[in-house]
């Protein structure tokens, strides 16, 4: 038999959510784009839709110190944000990739804490899947991660437990097609840092990798240069860009802050859901990843 495939993305958001009605201990109140965000991180493979979901939504529920109390304008969350850029850029004309820029603002260690910076990262990242600005296109996500005033002292604030939790879902369970990930301005100590990430990292993503040294034009090789920051070389101001984003999470704190939307209740579960539950567990694939 060959994989259902949905001809847009409106068509297998709605078979999608149809599906989510057989499955009652699942979050129903969904976000529609949210929905087509499945469909088109599987190109249109409604089977494979439908285990990403469960996955996710599943390494959420036990994870509730990444994945609860996600109020945008909660002080940790908040505090996070002033101290560290993650910053969704603009597309930009001719180029179908996305790109998400991070970097640290307040270099102080003592202020790097770990699960609230995790946490923060998935309520950017959420936030991303329900802007009708993100285009659903032939292009991928590439994220830049900026290394500058990152220290040893950064490293030991590391929780593995944490990253562990954020690698699985990252590579198993985002709806998001990734396309490559840049590390700029690359530290001294990168093979420390890939010594702790590289564990948790599958094959096909560690091929992603590409590392640049620090005044290093080989970004450019990658990434078209408008499309960058404007401290880079490129024509995007990432203070203008976090502004809007900042409105933007305030716009979405009911969103982030109902449970109905991200809880699963297992007291709902329809027995007949573990034979699904199994044949995710022993064939769940990767992401779709260009």
């Amino acid at each position: 038999m060959g994989i259902e495939k949905a001809t847009n993305w409106e068509e297998g958001a709605a078979a999608l959510k149809e599906w989510l009605t057989t499955q009652p201990h699942l979050p129903q109140n969904i976000h529609p784009l949210l929905l087509q965000r499945y469909i088109h991180s599987t190109k249109g493979d409604l089977e494979y839709a439908k285990k990403i979901f469960i996955h996710g939504f599943t390494i959420r529920q036990k994870n509730p110190h990444i994945f609860a109390n996600r109020d945008p304008l909660e002080p940790k969350v908040q505090q996070v944000l002033q101290a560290i850029d993650m910053v969704p850029l603009p597309s930009i004309e001719g180029c179908e990739d996305k790109f998400v820029f991070y970097r640290l603002v307040d270099c102080d260690p003592d202020k790097f804490h770990f699960n609230d910076v995790i946490r923060t990262f998935f309520i950017i990242a959420d936030s991303r899947l329900v802007q009708p600005d993100v285009p659903m296109n032939n292009g991928g996500d590439i994220p830049i991660f900026d290394m500058t005033g990152f220290t040893l002292r950064h490293l030991t604030k590391v929780i593995l437990s944490t990253l562990r939790v954020y690698m699985k879902y990252t590579q198993e369970a985002h709806p998001v097609r990734l396309k490559a990930i840049h590390v700029i301005n690359c530290t001294t100590f990168l093979d420390r840092v890939m010594y702790i990430v590289k564990p948790f990292m599958k094959k096909q993503v560690a091929n992603m990798l590409h590392f640049h040294l620090p005044n290093s034009e080989t970004l450019y090789e990658h990434v078209p240069k408008d499309a960058l920051p404007d401290e880079y070389g490129g024509k995007q101001t990432i203070a203008k860009q976090k502004a809007e984003w900042f409105k933007r999470l305030e716009s979405l704190r009911d969103y982030f802050t109902d449970e109905s939307r991200w809880n699963i209740n297992e007291s709902r579960k329809i027995n007949n859901n573990n034979n699904n539950n199994n044949e995710l567990c022993g064939s769940l694939r990767k992401l779709e990843i260009d």
